[in-house]
Formats: C-alpha cells, sequence, structure tokens
C-alpha cells in the first residue's frame, strides 16, 4: 500500500472496524469464564473483563487521534488536561459508584420484586446476547435522550450540563468532561429502566463495555467517513455539531450511542456536503471555569460566571 492511501483507509475503515470489534467484545466479553481462570468472584470477572476492554480500546483511540486527526489543533491542550484527567478518574466513577449504591439498589430490588410478582422477568433473559445488548442500548438511549434534551431547554438544567460544553475541543477525553450531578443523572436514567425490567448481569455487562468505549469514540479527534453508520449510530461525525456554538446546529444529535431517539422526535442535524466548520464552547461564557474544582462547583456559583443578573445570566447561556 503506498503511504498516501494510508490516511484514507483509516478515514474509511478505523470507525466501522473498531465498532464492529467493540461490539463483538461486549457480546462475547460476559461469558468469558474469568472467575474460573483467576479463582475470583463474579463481580471481580465482570471488573477484569470491563477493565480489560477499556485498556484496549481507549489507548488505540487516542493513537490514532495522532495518525488521522479531524483537526491537529485539537491534539494540543487548550488549558483542559489536567481537569479532563481528573474527569476521567473521578466524575464518572464516582457518580456510578453513587448510583449503584442507592438508586441502583433500589431499582435492582424493585426489579426481582416485580419479576416475582408478575411470574417472571420482563426481559428477555434468554434471548441471544446480542438482541439483549440491542435492547438494552434502545432502553437506555431513550433516558438519555429525554435528560440530555432537557438540560439543552431547560434554564436549571443547563448549569449542570454546561461542563460538558464549555469545551474548547474534542477528543477522547471529552466523553467523560461532566459535572457529576449531571453525569449521575444521566446513569440513573439509562440504569434504572435496564434494572426495573430485571436485565440481567450478562445483559447489564454487555451494555456497560459498549457505553463504556462508545463515548471515546464519539468524541474523538479522528476524521472518519461512516455513511449509513450515521442513520444508526451517534458517530464522530454527527456528535461534532451538538458541540456547535450555533444552536441552530447544537441543539440536535442528543444520542450518547444510538441516533436513534433523534430520528424518532426529529432533532437529528445532519448538513450533506459540509465539512464540520462550526466554532467549540459556549460563545456567551468564555469565562467558563477551567478548573476541575471549579466546574464541579459552577452550577452553584452561576452568578460569578455570568455577568447578568441570575435569571438573565441562564436565559443568555442556555444554548436555544
Amino acid at each position: 500500500m503506498p503511504p498516501q492511501a494510508i490516511p484514507g483507509r483509516i478515514e474509511r475503515w478505523f470507525f466501522p472496524l473498531v465498532l464492529l470489534a467493540l461490539a463483538l467484545s461486549a457480546v462475547v466479553g460476559p461469558r468469558v469464564p474469568v472467575d474460573r481462570w483467576f479463582g475470583v468472584s463474579r463481580a471481580a470477572a465482570d471488573t477484569i473483563v470491563l477493565a480489560t476492554a477499556i485498556l484496549v480500546f481507549w489507548p488505540t483511540i487516542a493513537l490514532f487521534e495522532r495518525l488521522r486527526p479531524e483537526r491537529p489543533e485539537w491534539n494540543r491542550p487548550h488549558d483542559d488536561l489536567g481537569a479532563d484527567v481528573l474527569h476521567l478518574v473521578f466524575s464518572g466513577t464516582l457518580a456510578q459508584v453513587f448510583f449503584q449504591a442507592t438508586l441502583g439498589a433500589l431499582a435492582l430490588a424493585a426489579g426481582v420484586h416485580l419479576s416475582e410478582r408478575w411470574g417472571g422477568s420482563l426481559w428477555p433473559v434468554q434471548a441471544p446476547i446480542a438482541l439483549q445488548l440491542a435492547l438494552a442500548l434502545a432502553v437506555a438511549e431513550l433516558g438519555h435522550y429525554w435528560f440530555h434534551r432537557l438540560s439543552h431547554e431547560n434554564p436549571w438544567v443547563w448549569r449542570l450540563h454546561a461542563t460538558h460544553h464549555s469545551a474548547r475541543r474534542l477528543y477522547w477525553l471529552n466523553a467523560t468532561r461532566f459535572q457529576w450531578l449531571d453525569i449521575f443523572s444521566l446513569i440513573a436514567l439509562q440504569s434504572t429502566p435496564l434494572l426495573l425490567l430485571g436485565a440481567g448481569r450478562e445483559a447489564l455487562l454487555s451494555y456497560t463495555m459498549f457505553a463504556a468505549v462508545y463515548g471515546q469514540l464519539q468524541h474523538m479527534n479522528v476524521r472518519v467517513h461512516a455513511p449509513g453508520l450515521d442513520w444508526v449510530f451517534s458517530t464522530p461525525g454527527l456528535h461534532r455539531w451538538h458541540h456547535s456554538t450555533d444552536p441552530r446546529e447544537g441543539n440536535s444529535n442528543y444520542g450518547a450511542i444510538l441516533i436513534l431517539w433523534d430520528q424518532v422526535f426529529r432533532t437529528v442535524f445532519r448538513p450533506v456536503g459540509r465539512a464540520f466548520d462550526a466554532d467549540l464552547g459556549i460563545a456567551a461564557m468564555p469565562a467558563f471555569p477551567t478548573g476541575y474544582i471549579a466546574q464541579q462547583l459552577s452550577p452553584f456559583r452561576w452568578k460569578r460566571i455570568t455577568p447578568a443578573g441570575p435569571m438573565r445570566a441562564i436565559e443568555e447561556t442556555i444554548p436555544t
């Protein structure tokens, strides 16, 4: 293969191949007998399977950002790397642990109670794991879609979500850049329906593996060409428009993994024949804090971030 052909091959094949590898991993991973191999508990085995997927896919995505970036300048820090690393380590992890200890535990107990009362789980636990994964994605994405959309349409919820949109570049670490209450709410609305319906361990682990990697794929700074796939998945090309400072472009493409519910509720933005050329960030809030702690506290310090009065500030900065 001539060297000049390599960038085009990456653009055409990287996203589909990684997506296929991720889907296969999410289907096969939950059934690998790691607990028997290493003599550990089932919970520890599931953690090993999930961590293995992350340690394989995340560095691969980061590497290909260097080989074929959508924008080379997005590979350079924008006074954001330290905060984004802290988001990666703490924000989603703490939110997930807190959810499992509170609402998750209640939803799991309620799901068991409903299964016993109705004489069986509402979840198709005997179905092929690939079908269960597809169903889990569709169900979880509905909760994600409506909360994500609400965070763009409601001034008070936008306070939580602003941290995610304050990024001035798009790269794989943006996937975990969230204010704690925002990511907790998303996790709750994605996972609670699955627990109430009685989804089993394999289905939950399969969904978790897929979601834990797809966020990095969606935000990655890799030039991709995915015709056809962006009718099913919220591809990097579609999601970049969601981060546009122009509300006519940014208030769209709310799906985290699928574009399904955007199709149903007509919030897809897919400009034909136009390369992504939008500005990123929050246009009305150029001084949004860049530090991790300040971003976590930003919803409660709204008057300090915005020069106008509290209600006017909210109205002017919400992307509507």
